[in-house]
Order: structure tokens, then C-alpha cells, then sequence
């Protein structure tokens, strides 16, 4: 074997061991000796892919189908690029030419179905992935994808029945049944089956027991039900896997003030902000447990910073109202009201028998605000 052979081999078996620095460079050394080979130009260009640049990709994928118009990969290297830009017509133009070339593949039929999608264009996506399961019915990706076109459109009981069809398939494959279990698991808490969707948390967790995600979604679900014990109990393990996970500390401090903690979700909540001094969900809490000591003064500073990250973010606007409210001063209260019910209508129900705007409650302008249907 020549030298120059000797480097595409390495470079191939780098590229394998996820190396990709050494392999590009070994990729490079070859084009060195053959600059005109089209296996030098496209795994380079694939290795280039893999670390993110994506023009000099680009430029490769295109030198390889220059030197061989009818070689499939080099527009499925193309196509690769176009979608991790985001130009997904691009993408589909490079997938079905790809696909003029090798008319029966099922992986390049699935891809295309993702631009598709991505394009909006659910129909023509559907197509590609029942036409990529009839070359392969054991082909689990075009299962996955189908499921979560389907789901989008609200079909979520033939969207189940595909990923149970893709679980099947990938039985033993623990990243790709993770994915799908995930897809599940969202599924079903779309369609408010919280129990199945603990279910399938519980799954993944046997398949890894430290998956954060996981973890976090389980804790998420209970703190909805309102179990806020076993809900702390989640979010400690996600802290302790992941001690910088701001949300973490966020989650298990509004547990425990749910628990009448209000000292330790003040603990919890100083830790997400040491963490992330931005949270808007954790400067707003706060404010609303210091609120809750009286601490009137440095609630509101706290409600306003949380304004400052996020203009549109309803809640510190509600908490001003109450806070104002407690303060007897009812025209500032109304008008943060009426900001916070402009942001998220549904803020009325709480409104409507909140004690803290007890001394709004029954003007006339406080009804008006719950009336109106622009808010």
C-alpha cells in the first residue's frame, strides 16, 4: 500500500474513532498526493462537517461532485450541510439529487422527509418516510419522525403506535431507544396521561440512572401534581449530578415554599441566582417569598430586575399589582395588572381570588380589567 493510501485508511479509521482533528489532518496529507480523488475529497469534507465548518465542507462535498457527478454521498454531504444551516430548501434540492443517483435509499428518503418537515411541508415528509418504510420496514427512524409529525398535528394515538413500532426495532440500542423513549414521554404528556409518561421516564432511568433529563422531567410532573416532596426529592438528584444546573435549585426552592419552607426556598433560590444572576423565574419567586415576609422593598427591586431580562415575562408584573396592592396604592396596582393580563390572559383566574389584591378587588376598574376580552 502506498503512503498516500496508507493516510486515507488512517484518516478513515480516525474519522471512526470520533478523532477528527487527526483525521482531517491526515485527510489533508492524502488530497496532498491526489487532489483529484473523490474519497479524499468527501471524507474530508465530512470530517470538516463533523467539526462544525461547514463552508470549507461545503467546498469539498462540491469538488467531489465535480469530479464524479453521478456519486450520491457528495450531495448527501451537501445536504448535511444545508441542514445544520438551516437552509432547508437547499437541503431538499441536494437530498433529491442524491436520490437521482440512488433512487432506493432508505436513509437519504428518510433525511429528506426531516427538510421536508422542516420546511413545513408535512405532507411531501410523510411521503418520504412511508417511502423509506416500504424499502425497509425495520427501519426505525422514519417510525420516530412520523410520530412526531403526527403529533404536531395532534394525531397522538397513531404517533404512539409508531414509536412503539421504532422501541421494537432499537430494542438493545440504548442511544436510539433513549430518543424515542423521550418522544414518548412527551407524547403522553401532551395527551395529559401524566401516569404513562412517569412510566416512561422510569424506562429510560433503567436504561441510565443518572439521565438528567429525565430526572428533571419526572420532578417537573410531580411538582405539577403537586407531590412536592418527591418532587425535591428529583431535583436533589439532578444537583447532585449536575451542581451547576441553575433550574435545578430553582425548582427544588419553589417546592419547598409549596412545603411552607419559605426559609429554604430562599436558600435555594439565593443558590440558582449565584449560578445564573439572570433567572427570571428565580429573581420573581424571590421577590415573592420576600414579599411574603413583608420584605416589600426588596421584592419590588427584584421584581424589576426580572423585568429588565425579560420585558414580556408576566409574572413580576402580577407580583408588582400585589405587591402595590398591599401597599394601598390601587391605581399602580391596576396598572401593572392590567400589563401582566395583557402578557398572559390567563393570569385572571389567579387574579380573581388572590388575598393579596384584596383592596383592588372591588373597584370598578379591577372588574373592567377582568372583563376585557383584549387581555
Amino acid at each position: 500500500m502506498s503512503e498516500g493510501y496508507r493516510l486515507l485508511e488512517q484518516g478513515e479509521r480516525l474519522l471512526a474513532e470520533n478523532r477528527v482533528d487527526e483525521a482531517i489532518e491526515r485527510f489533508r496529507r492524502y488530497l496532498d498526493h491526489y487532489p483529484d480523488d473523490v474519497e479524499g475529497q468527501y471524507h474530508l469534507g465530512i470530517a470538516l462537517y463533523e467539526k462544525g465548518e461547514l463552508d470549507e465542507a461545503a467546498l469539498r462535498f462540491r469538488r467531489a461532485y465535480e469530479l464524479d457527478p453521478e456519486d450520491f454521498r457528495a450531495y448527501d454531504g451537501m445536504a448535511l450541510v444545508m441542514m445544520e444551516k438551516g437552509d432547508y430548501f437547499w437541503a431538499v434540492f441536494y437530498y433529491r439529487e442524491a436520490l437521482r443517483r440512488d433512487p432506493d435509499n432508505p436513509d437519504l428518503l428518510n433525511e429528506l422527509g426531516i427538510a421536508y418537515h422542516e420546511l413545513g411541508e408535512e405532507e411531501k415528509a410523510m411521503q418520504a418516510y412511508d417511502r423509506a418504510l416500504e424499502l425497509d420496514p425495520n427501519f426505525g427512524y422514519p417510525y420516530y419522525n412520523r410520530a412526531r409529525l403526527l403529533a404536531e398535528k395532534g394525531e397522538y394515538r397513531e404517533a404512539v403506535e409508531n414509536l412503539e413500532k421504532a422501541i421494537s426495532l432499537y430494542k438493545g440500542e440504548k442511544e436510539k431507544l433513549t430518543d424515542v423513549l423521550f418522544e414518548l414521554a412527551g407524547i403522553y404528556e401532551e395527551m395529559l396521561d401524566d401516569d404513562r409518561a412517569v412510566e416512561v421516564y422510569g424506562e429510560i432511568l433503567m436504561l441510565d440512572l443518572e439521565n438528567v433529563e429525565a430526572l428533571t422531567s419526572l420532578g417537573s410532573i410531580h411538582l405539577d401534581r403537586g407531590d412536592y416532596e418527591k418532587a425535591a426529592t428529583y431535583f436533589d438528584q439532578v444537583i447532585k449530578l449536575d451542581p451547576e444546573n441553575d433550574n435545578a435549585y430553582l425548582e427544588k426552592g419553589y417546592a419547598l415554599g409549596c412545603l411552607g419552607k419559605l426559609d429554604k426556598e430562599l436558600e435555594y433560590l439565593d443558590k440558582c441566582l449565584t449560578i445564573n444572576p439572570g433567572n427570571k423565574y428565580a429573581l420573581s419567586n424571590k421577590g415573592a417569598a420576600l414579599m411574603e415576609q413583608g420584605r416589600l422593598h426588596e421584592a419590588e427591586e427584584l421584581f424589576r430586575r426580572a423585568i429588565e431580562v425579560d420585558p414580556h415575562y408576566s409574572w413580576p408584573y402580577y407580583n408588582l399589582a400585589c405587591l402595590f396592592a398591599l401597599k394601598g396604592e390601587r391605581d399602580t396596582s391596576l396598572r401593572y395588572l392590567k400589563r401582566a393580563l395583557e402578557l398572559d390572559p390567563s393570569l385572571k383566574a389567579d387574579a380573581a381570588r388572590d388575598a393579596c389584591l384584596e383592596k383592588v378587588r372591588r373597584t370598578d376598574a379591577f372588574r373592567r380589567l377582568l372583563e376585557d376580552k383584549n387581555s
